[in-house]
């Protein structure tokens, strides 16, 4: 983003607003144990994870991806847990981000 703190900060609001929704999406396609939403909704988040440099969580929604086709419930489980808590702080660290630009 050329680091200009407009556009960042434009970037990362717009990603506060979609990301919950999107997150929200892939914790009911879990909760469904519907795998082919669970692979879909765990790839379509994917980018924005690499966008925001958070990679550890860009490697679970691909670990999370794989196993919705391996069709692995448990391990989705224990990693979607692993995520949520990641994702609470990664929306808290954005906002603080925000504020300070």
């Amino acid at each position: 983003m050329m680091s200009n703190p407009d556009l960042i900060k434009q970037f990362l609001t717009l990603y506060q607003t979609q990301l919950p929704i999107d997150f929200n999406a892939l914790k009911e396609a879990v909760i469904d144990g519907n795998y082919t939403n669970i692979a879909n909704k765990a790839h379509h988040i994917k980018p924005t994870m690499v966008y925001i440099g958070a990679n550890e969580q860009q490697n679970k929604l691909q670990n999370i991806e794989v196993l919705a086709k391996l069709k692995n419930t448990p391990e989705i489980n224990r990693l979607f847990k692993e995520l949520e808590q990641d994702f609470n702080l990664l929306l808290e660290e954005m906002s603080l981000y925000v504020r300070h630009l």
